[in-house]
């Protein structure tokens, strides 16, 4: 039986209830999938390489806080001639949103955004007025499940210049004007996985919140999104550079096209649960990836 090593964080050792799915769905295709700790010292990662193994990044939802060293471990597994799903080279390019200008330079929607550098000096209500941004969002340009993200105004600016400085002190950071769609109609997940749409699920934040997680009482509801948000959904892989197993476009639909917000690509939420096929063809997808490495 192949073996493959579904990667996972420290706080979820025997992964989340929505990966788990995934071990009787690749058992099926004659697949044993195992959960493994990306940071343990103790897991002997050369025991999936060759005879059809591989690791499937997963529940690694940690890894923005430790960059260097989940990087760094992508290139060992590359070195050992361990097969590594989604790709390496595109989890390097996913891990910082820069990845939004690549897409955004290849016709991709994207909100209007500032990206200021690490090290700079920058009046956050300077930059407000000068983009007459009224309600705006601050992220850290290396972040996952919102974190560090913070909501800024024009009167509240000044009072969180504070807050600038310590983020771009860590990092790069980027500004963009506050998205009413997301607490107003949702923000769409699109799910693609093996390259071919699966499903989708509609977010929606907690009333009076614009954050679409579960930590900060966000809900999803399974959907079927418009055609045309589909097709745009596709236009935004069609634009990634390389063949992702799987791929959450997330994005609000304005002026009836869908603009991207976030494509993840790394260690996303697949929602597997939330279609009864999606861990099979998740499965599939893998074992397809697995024949053609």
């Amino acid at each position: 039986m192949k073996r493959i090593a579904l990667a996972t964080s420290a706080t979820l050792p025997m992964l989340n209830d929505d990966d788990r799915l995934l071990v009787p769905a690749l058992a099926e295709l004659g697949v044993a999938a195992v959960p493994a700790v990306w940071d343990a010292p103790d897991v002997r990662w050369d025991e999936f390489r060759g005879g059809g193994g591989a690791v499937l990044v997963r529940s690694c939802w940690d890894y923005h806080h430790r960059l260097d060293e989940f990087l760094a471990w992508l290139t060992r597994l590359e070195r050992a001639g361990v097969p590594v799903w989604n790709p390496p080279a595109l989890l390097r390019w996913n891990s910082h949103k820069g990845y939004l200008r690549d897409l955004a330079a290849r016709g991709v929607p994207i909100a209007p955004t500032r990206w200021l550098a690490r090290g700079r000096t920058v009046a956050l209500a300077q930059l407000l007025h000068d983009e007459r941004w009224s309600d705006a969002v601050v992220k850290p340009a290396v972040s996952a499940s919102a974190h560090g993200t913070w909501r800024t105004s024009f009167e509240k600016a000044n009072a969180h210049q504070s807050q600038l400085d310590e983020l771009l002190r860590a990092g790069d950071v980027m500004v963009q004007p506050f998205v009413s769609e997301v607490a107003d109609a949702g923000e769409w997940s699109i799910l693609f996985l093996d390259g071919r749409l699966s499903h989708a699920v509609l977010k929606r934040p907690a009333a009076g919140d614009y954050r679409v997680q579960w930590e900060f009482g966000g809900t999803a509801e399974s959907k079927v999104p418009p055609a045309n948000l589909v097709a745009d959904a596709e236009a935004v892989l069609a634009a990634v550079p390389g063949n992702p197993v799987y791929a959450r476009v997330d994005g609000v639909e304005r002026d009836g096209r869908l603009m991207l917000m976030e494509l993840e690509l790394i260690e996303p939420h697949l929602f597997l649960g939330w279609d009864n096929g999606a861990a099979g063809r998740l499965a599939g997808g893998l074992r397809a990836a697995l024949a053609r490495s």
